[in-house]
């Protein structure tokens, strides 16, 4: 008799409510993958000084940026007739200074997505919250540091040790040294997009984990009313 109590008691915590948290923190964490794929994960502005005294268009600074997603990388502005060129061999060259930087910054993103993997099983398998709410921290607290590595990424283009002619494929890259400035690197809008996916579910499941407290005393009086 008890063991069907209990029986009848798991299959009720699993039921309603507790499911569809459980989708819903499952499905917000696999949203990480494709925000990190198609949305933006960095803003490289540039200017050319020079561009107002030969614009026709007084009010036209010569301001531009590079975005782009790692869908973008590996197919658009990997291609030959890209103004922007993404050669992987060039880290070994030119771009050497910025290779470390970018470990950093690449470590931290599949840090994120590796947290993000660990929130959906832990959702999918489990119907423990708090580790949902420590993994959801970490990713946090990851989110906190990428903007400080995105310093540490920039530090060679602001310093001129990486010019920005590097990065542009326009069969003029040596005069285009000499006119283009770097601006700044920032993170892009799959930043803010994850801040949404780990708040949301640290919130979320914070909320969840106070609802289910509040209910348990009354559970306890009602099994000792009976």
């Amino acid at each position: 008799m008890a063991k069907e109590k209990k029986i009848k008691e798991k299959r009720q915590r699993d039921s309603g409510f507790n499911i569809a948290y459980r989708i819903v923190t499952a499905l917000t964490a696999a949203a990480t993958f494709p925000i990190m794929i198609f949305s933006s994960l960095f803003y490289l502005a540039y200017s050319i000084p020079l561009w107002p005294l030969i614009s026709k268009d007084s009010t036209d600074t010569g301001a531009s940026f590079l975005k782009a997603s790692i869908y973008e990388l590996m197919t658009v502005y990997s291609s030959d007739d890209s103004y922007f060129k993404f050669d992987l061999s060039a880290f070994s060259g030119e771009l050497a200074p910025l290779k470390k930087p970018l470990i950093v910054v690449l470590s931290l993103f599949g840090a994120l997505c590796v947290i993000a993997l660990v929130i959906i099983i832990l959702a999918a398998f489990t119907r423990k919250k708090l580790p949902v709410i420590i993994s959801a921290a970490l990713g946090s607290g990851v989110l906190i540091a990428i903007p400080f590595a995105f310093r540490y990424l920039e530090a060679p283009l602001a310093d001129g040790t990486v010019g920005i002619d590097t990065f542009l494929h326009t069969g003029l890259e040596n005069m285009m040294n000499l006119v283009v400035q770097f601006d700044f690197l920032k993170v892009g809008e799959a930043y803010a997009l994850l801040w949404v996916v780990f708040a949301g579910i640290l919130v979320w499941t914070g909320a969840v984990m106070l609802v289910n407290t509040g209910d348990a005393p009354n559970k306890k009086k009602a099994d000792n009313t009976q």
